[in-house]
């Protein structure tokens, strides 16, 4: 038989695939999960980031920067929350993972939205300039076309007179 290690990590019963906890991390997960009437799964991440005491826990569970507020919702929330995000996530997956891909997803949506409405403003920028650039051209009055000038056909050079033969 194999040991579903995503199943042990996600129960709080190892440390990550593949690592199970050190025997101080296994008292500490079982310390604070008894004394604060929380499930290992519940108490896990903060032994995971080092908190190991009663009195760490107790600094630590206000502090979002210690651990995500996201691992500290049961793994069938955090199931939902990724699909709403279109995350295809199998029952299987632990919940730190689950968490980084959130994250990651949620990241990407983040840049995505900044581009997009960055863009819109350029595109309105653009053509609030042009929509002034059309008003200006409109509101600039144009020369009144002056009256065609009738040419008068060029007047046919006049020949000299020619000298008379004999008058010398």
């Amino acid at each position: 038989m194999l040991i579903d290690w995503g199943k042990l990590v996600s129960q709080g019963r190892a440390k990550a695939p593949g690592i199970s906890w050190s025997n101080e991390e296994g008292e500490a997960v079982a310390l604070l999960a008894q004394t604060f009437n929380k499930s290992m799964a519940e108490v896990a991440p903060y032994v995971r980031k080092g908190i190991l005491t009663v009195e760490e826990y107790k600094k630590a569970k206000d502090e979002p920067e210690i651990v995500h507020p996201y691992l500290k919702l049961s793994k069938d929330k955090l199931i939902k929350k990724a699909q709403s995000l279109k995350i295809s996530a199998s029952p299987d997956v632990t919940k730190e993972v689950l968490v980084e891909a959130i994250l990651e997803k949620e990241e990407k949506d983040k840049k995505e939205a900044e581009a997009k409405k960055k863009a819109d403003e350029e595109a309105k920028i653009k053509e609030k300039t042009e929509a002034e650039a059309k008003a200006k051209a409109k509101a600039v009055p144009k020369a009144k076309p002056k009256a065609p000038v009738k040419k008068k056909p060029a007047s046919k050079p006049k020949a000299k007179p020619s000298k008379k033969k004999g008058k010398r």
